[in-house]
């Protein structure tokens, strides 16, 4: 393996500007991931099975929630989350089961899921089997508070899309809300400043209760996910929200997974936030890290992450109050900027209350199917930029063998070429994946400049494929 220095280069998106999205600085990046971070070989193993090679999820969240679109009585609009409508829009408990009591999404269909994730590219899907609402999509004898026994729909989704995706050949996984739970007085709400929403959603509740967390995970949270690992064929469960959760509780989770699918992934949400500080004691109990919602990597990290992006800002489906959806250009350029800085985008839809897909999320999941098509080799199986930085004109995947470099050109620069400083190799050849035709290639030294066309061969990211004669991977 060879130490690349590349000097010429800056970070940047490139392309046009993406919406506004909370992003952290290279500071902040460099207090949240130690430079001797490591996965244990427990979990590089598990990682390299089919993860790594992965590249792209599809996220779902889905609900009671996904009824109400937003809003609840004129309240919640204002949250750029619909699923947490249940705290925004401040529903009683009470009325919340009356709304599930009538959830009833008749059109959803498994196998057009799962085909149309199939045929879009996308390599393993995660869906919510209990969000913070404490609602589960799955059969459970721990609550009858449950899509089979407490709806008229009265069918296990997480069993029938399990199956389904797994014969399309698709990974399967589950999110499971394991700290937070809206229905459980004992579980922690996610900070202090919403406690009172807990006498809100449960008003029958004396003013000195004291919530419980550890009667709330013994009764209900671990109970559930032994029912999830025992019950379904998962390849991977996502934790979230780990709202009062240590060593020992993160533990009792991490047991259970691993006493019955001893290869199922683990994602760091079990214990940190998305923006938290990576520790590396809690390292044995997960495999990879959940950056934070809708982040995209401004650099290469230690450790293997996964983007849990969204093509829109609301995470369950949302047509009330402010929403927007990101275009498909800035969904390409925000995947592939992830792939680069070493990591999976989970990137999240939101199905209608009925049950089928949302057509715009399946718009843009084509798109970046239509892209993945002729540009797959650049993405799939391959594995993080292995120079020091992003060029100002896109970014660098490398093949796994680390004989070919990928440059995607997201920004056409208007000197016409693009320049690749401190290459160790000499290259071989180079051409365009868009059309299979050489790229115009000269070599000096360590320096790699490329003569561009007058126009991009891609609407999105023009990908040129270099060989060299021997591995320039890290």
């Amino acid at each position: 393996m060879k130490k690349i220095v590349l000097s010429l280069v800056v970070l940047a998106l490139g392309g046009p500007q993406l919406h506004a999205v909370p992003a952290p600085s290279i500071d902040t990046y460099k207090e949240r991931f130690a430079a001797g971070l490591k996965q244990t070989p427990d979990s590089e193993k598990r990682l390299e099975k089919w993860f790594k090679d992965a590249k792209f999820g599809a996220f779902i969240h889905f609900g009671v929630y996904s009824t109400l679109e937003g809003e609840y009585n004129g309240q919640g609009s204002g949250h750029r989350y619909s699923e947490w409508i249940q705290v925004s829009g401040r529903i009683p408990s009470s009325e919340y089961y009356q709304i599930a009591a009538k959830f009833n999404p008749a059109e959803f269909d498994a196998d057009e899921w799962a085909k149309t994730f199939a045929a879009c590219g996308i390599k393993y899907v995660v869906i919510t089997s209990k969000h913070h609402d404490g609602f589960a999509l799955f059969k459970s004898s721990v609550s009858h508070y449950n899509i089979v026994d407490f709806t008229p729909f009265k069918r296990d989704i997480i069993k029938e899309l399990s199956e389904a995706c797994h014969k399309q050949g698709l990974k399967f996984g589950v999110y499971y809300s394991h700290a937070q739970d809206w229905d459980e007085p004992d579980a922690p709400l996610i900070n202090a400043k919403k406690e009172p929403a807990r006498w809100k959603m449960h008003p029958y509740l004396n003013k000195d209760f004291q919530p419980d967390m550890d009667r709330y995970i013994m009764k209900k949270s671990l109970r559930q996910v032994e029912e999830l690992v025992k019950n379904y064929e998962l390849d991977l469960i996502w934790f979230d929200t780990p709202a009062g959760m240590n060593m020992e509780r993160a533990k009792l989770f991490s047991d259970v997974v691993r006493k019955y699918r001893p290869d199922c992934l683990i994602n760091s949400r079990l214990i940190h936030s998305g923006r938290g500080i990576i520790e590396q004691q809690y390292m044995p109990y997960y495999d990879y890290v959940s950056i934070a919602d809708k982040e995209v990597p401004l650099m290469k990290l230690p450790l293997y992450v996964e983007s849990p992006d969204s093509v829109s800002s609301s995470y369950g489906y949302k047509t009330k109050g402010t929403c927007y959806y990101h275009t498909e250009q800035e969904m390409i350029h925000r995947f592939v900027k992830t792939v680069c800085a070493g990591g999976n985008s989970l990137i999240n839809n939101g199905p209608m209350g009925n049950g089928r897909l949302d057509p715009e999320a399946v718009r843009i999941y084509r798109a970046m199917g239509e892209w993945l098509k002729v540009n797959g080799e650049s993405i799939y199986s391959t594995r993080r930029n292995p120079l020091s930085a992003s060029p100002a004109w896109g970014d660098i995947s490398v093949s796994k063998d680390g004989k070919a470099l990928y440059l995607h050109i997201l920004e056409w620069p208007k000197s016409g070429t693009i320049a690749v400083q401190g290459v160790p190799a000499a290259a071989a050849s180079a051409s365009w994946l868009a059309n299979g035709k050489s790229a115009d290639l000269t070599q000096q030294g360590d320096v790699l400049t490329i003569k561009l066309p007058a126009k991009p061969l891609d609407p999105y990211d023009s990908v040129v494929k270099v060989i060299f004669t021997e591995s320039v991977g890290e």
